[in-house]
């Protein structure tokens, strides 16, 4: 089976219909906590793998924010390092 990206720059990813359909009952039954979670550490794969094709350099602010499930900046709002995401969002370094 193949899954339409939601995402312009995202790839296709092929996954057997019965994969798909344990996933989709894995999100039924999944607590809003382990939801969050899950959300949580699917970003975290992303932007590991980002980092180690080389390709963060080429993301934009808007990219980076929505792989990091950070709203849009504020005028008021200073940049953050890496690090300093990681440590926010209680992720390896």
């Amino acid at each position: 089976m193949t899954a339409q990206p939601t995402d312009p720059d995202e790839p296709l990813a092929q996954v057997s219909a019965r994969e798909l359909r344990r996933l989709r009952a894995l999100a039924r039954i999944a607590s809003p906590q382990e939801l969050v979670e899950a959300e949580e550490a699917a970003r975290a794969e992303e932007l590991d793998a980002l980092e180690a094709a080389g390709r963060t350099g080429e993301l934009s602010e808007q990219q980076a924010r929505q792989i990091l499930g950070v709203p849009a900046r504020r005028s008021d709002e200073k940049y953050l390092s890496a690090d300093e995401v990681r440590r926010r969002l209680g992720l390896p370094r």
